[in-house]
């Protein structure tokens, strides 16, 4: 499968050329034009931060592939501030979202630290877009960073964490994929996988809107030490599976 080929692309070390991507991506951003290009073609994705404890650039100090990579700086302390991508369309009901990441260092958390988040307009007003669904760090006593998910929706909230639970790496990519079913029965889908590793596979709800806001981000506050930094490269929006592991 011509996506398969892909994910083999996408683990070669920071030399390696430009993704071939296939037929089955919808959109991706690999950065390699060293800007937000990308995130901003047709009008349909952008970039925020709060300034000044947070700041996002494009960055050289490490690539997935590739060149260049987005880093996302937040030094928040006594309240929550967002960095974020986010890329917006009326994405087909079933998907893929995916993005890689890289810490350069151990953090320990005090509360979630949001680094990806599946955003969505609010029926009764499209011009507001609301939480949904986040993927977040969390610290373990061990010091552990391992991945949890929250559901805004208070039928909902956390998702019941896995055990074992699986760390992150640090110093390493690392890459997390969501397969979203975005309908509004029980058969809509939050599938999480962690370097191909399936952490969650959510079955609820979800379709209240068919325009998915795909948000890798650095939501957090009070982090130890308290300026983070998180890269982010080779993101991408699929019809098709990212890796042999990645079927729901």
């Amino acid at each position: 499968m011509a996506v398969l080929a892909v994910l083999a692309v996408l683990g070669t070390p920071a030399c390696a050329p430009r993704l071939d991507l296939g037929s089955e991506f919808l959109w991706s951003a690999q950065h390699e034009t060293g800007d937000l290009s990308e995130w901003l073609e047709g009008g349909k994705g952008g970039s925020s931060a709060d300034t000044p404890d947070t700041s996002l650039a494009v960055s050289t100090d490490f690539a997935h592939s590739g060149k260049y990579s987005v880093k996302l700086s937040n030094a928040a302390v006594a309240d929550y501030e967002t960095v974020r991508l986010w890329r917006q369309d009326s994405y087909p009901e079933e998907a893929y979202y995916s993005a890689w990441y890289y810490l350069p260092q151990a953090y320990v958390t005090t509360d979630d630290w949001t680094i990806m988040q599946i955003r969505a307009p609010v029926p009764e007003d499209p011009t507001v877009v609301s939480q949904f669904m986040d993927v977040d760090l969390r610290s373990l006593p061990g010091g552990d960073l391992i991945v949890t998910v929250f559901d805004h929706r208070p039928q909902y909230l956390r998702a019941a964490t896995p055990d074992p639970a699986v760390p992150v790496p640090i110093g390493s990519w690392f890459q997390i994929v969501v397969y979203f079913r975005n309908v509004a029965d029980d058969t809509g889908r939050f599938t999480l996988w962690l370097d191909g590793q399936l952490l969650y596979d959510l079955r609820r709800p979800s379709g209240f809107n068919q325009t998915v806001y795909f948000t890798p981000c650095s939501v957090s506050e009070d982090l130890a030490p308290p300026a983070s930094v998180l890269y982010v490269d080779d993101a991408s929006v699929s019809v098709g599976q990212v890796g042999s592991s990645t079927t729901p």
